[in-house]
């Protein structure tokens, strides 16, 4: 099964937070439904809610091991404004590991 690494804006506010993590978690289902296996960097945020001492970086640094082993990526609507998936990006594209907007191309391509 290829796996596939959901990328998308994060932070906002606390309600921006909660509809940006709604919005990946809905896309990612959206893939999953399509038969890839999903990568969901948002998801988390549960060990941070849990721990309590989690700062960005480690959220961005544990979730990067799991881009480099994904077939592809895949852009959640809205990422445009975000650093974090412009660095993702960034280094998906420096591994060779291809991105998507759409998951009809994902589909055709992978």
């Amino acid at each position: 099964m290829k796996k596939v690494y959901i990328a998308g804006a994060i932070n906002a506010d606390a309600c921006g937070h909660i509809k940006n993590m709604h919005k990946m978690l809905a896309t990612s289902e959206r893939v999953r439904k399509a038969g890839y296996a999903v990568y969901v960097p948002c998801a988390s945020f549960l060990q941070g809610l849990m721990f309590g001492d989690w700062e960005y970086k480690d959220y961005f640094d544990s979730s990067i091991p799991f881009l480099l082993c994904c077939d592809a990526l895949f852009l959640v609507p809205g990422w445009t404004h975000s650093t974090g998936t412009q660095k993702e990006i960034g280094i998906a594209r420096k591994h060779n590991i291809p991105v998507y907007v759409s998951l009809q191309v994902l589909k055709k391509e992978l």
